[in-house]
């Protein structure tokens, strides 16, 4: 028997496969537990419409992901910070720090968790790695200058 699945089943498949089982295991299991439903036409229609419509969004996603990783890697984020006369940080720069500045240099609000910037204790110039997708990351130069 053909069925869509509406839930992940271990052993048969993820929510919106269609599988063929065992006449059996649809009719006492699948279908009292609404697991799944019979795999009619209009249903698989519907389903494949529905994953052609995430397809879409997910690759538009991406898209501006990476859009927005070349405009940020083609920057530097300037952060002014206290230091003493041997360069020596009072404090430490972290990733809050370069989404704070980013935001205000660049106009990008992003989470600071999704920033991944070892803590910068002495002035100079170091690397921050933003996570913006799955598949994209951009890389953005910090300059830590005193105040």
């Amino acid at each position: 028997m053909k069925v869509i699945l509406n839930r992940d089943v271990e052993g048969t498949g993820k929510a919106g496969d269609v599988r063929e089982v065992a006449g059996g295991f649809a009719r006492n299991y699948l279908l009292p537990r609404q697991l799944a439903q019979p795999a009619r036409s209009r249903a698989v229609a519907q389903v494949q419409a529905q994953r052609d419509r995430q397809r879409r969004r997910l690759e538009a996603e991406v898209v501006a992901a990476r859009a927005l990783a070349e405009r940020l890697s083609s920057q530097v984020v300037e952060i002014a910070a206290r230091a003493g006369d041997t360069g020596k940080l009072y404090g430490a720069v972290v990733n809050i720090d370069v989404a704070e500045t980013l935001e205000a240099q660049v106009g990008v609000q992003l989470d600071r968790r999704k920033i991944e910037f070892e803590p910068a204790h002495e002035l100079g110039e170091y690397e921050a790695v933003v996570r913006l997708h799955p598949e994209v990351e951009a890389r953005v130069k910090v300059r830590v200058v005193g105040a």
